[in-house]
């Protein structure tokens, strides 16, 4: 047998190897329903509140508060739970890239196809949900990409956060191109090379001070499609997601920051407005018809 082969190919070609476990009421007894939702619940990631970020990192905001864990001890208490669950690990989390200023702990934060190298085909395929944190220099700069073979990225999420607007620290007004820019020669064509992806979540921030500009953006970009293979496109067809944090001055502009820093501490003041916006394929051939979006209620 193959060595180099995936362990779970090399346990599934000696069935007499794996004991049917009967002895268990995991096995013997539970719906496989009731089974797969505890290897769900025990495979799926979660806070290491032992390893908080700081309040006034790049990283810190809703949902990255912790350093995450997966805990894959269940992996290896036998060779029946391997087969069921070897690739969950894979399928039930999202994989999280930082361009840049990622936290220290994480491998291959910023290199994503060096991070799917190291998994196999078999495990590349099973990816559900990828999220990159992208500074908007690198966004526009974004051109087509070759993946790692066999690779599938279903739902990607590109979150663009206050820290990510080109000259947030001057109080810049914000700008972001639109993904057809440049005759099609723009940051659209990358999400176009993204492998059998079906659904784009746009996420976008902005602090308070510039709410009237961040609404214009949000209302622009709820506007752009996202051309695919064929005559299929990522259309946006419902209101975008609305949400609110607040950060520390840490991230104000740089006036505020010089007027606060001899306090030692930042406050907690920073009001960050999240727009999410959804983008789902669509055929939009000669007979695609635009959905209708309502004026979004105001604030």
């Amino acid at each position: 047998m193959d060595p180099s082969e995936p362990l779970s190919t090399r346990i599934s070609a000696n069935p007499a190897s794996t004991h049917h476990q009967l002895q268990s009421p995991l096995f013997s007894t539970l719906y496989p329903e009731l089974r797969n939702l505890i290897f769900e619940y025990a495979l799926t990631e979660y806070d290491d509140l032992t390893r908080p970020y700081d309040k006034d990192s790049f990283y810190y905001r809703p949902g990255f508060e912790f350093a995450s864990k997966i805990d894959t001890s269940l992996l290896i208490t036998c060779r029946l739970v391997y087969l069921e669950t070897h690739l969950a690990p894979v399928s039930l989390n999202e994989h999280v890239f930082w361009m840049y200023r990622a936290p220290p702990e994480r491998k291959h934060a910023s290199d994503c196809n060096a991070y799917f190298a190291r998994l196999t085909v078999q495990q590349r395929g099973a990816v559900k949900r990828v999220r990159f944190f992208a500074q908007m220099f690198w966004l526009e700069g974004l051109r087509h990409q070759q993946w790692p073979e066999g690779l599938a990225i279903p739902r990607l999420t590109i979150t663009i956060r206050h820290t990510d607007w080109p000259n947030w620290e001057t109080g810049a007004a914000l700008r972001m191109a639109a993904p057809d820019a440049k005759g099609g020669d723009c940051w659209g064509r990358w999400v176009a090379s993204v492998p059998r992806l079906c659904m784009l979540e746009l996420e976008l921030e902005s602090i308070e001070e510039k709410a009237e500009q961040f609404a214009e953006r949000v209302r622009v970009a709820a506007g752009w499609k996202f051309a695919m293979s064929g005559e299929y496109s990522l259309v946006c067809g419902e209101q975008p997601a609305r949400a609110t944090w607040m950060g520390t001055a840490s991230h104000a502009a740089v006036k505020r920051r010089r007027q606060l820093q001899s306090r030692g501490t930042w406050p907690l003041d920073l009001k960050m407005n999240v727009r999410k916006l959804k983008f789902v394929l669509q055929f939009t051939g000669s007979n695609y018809r635009p959905v209708y979006l309502p004026p979004a209620p105001s604030q």
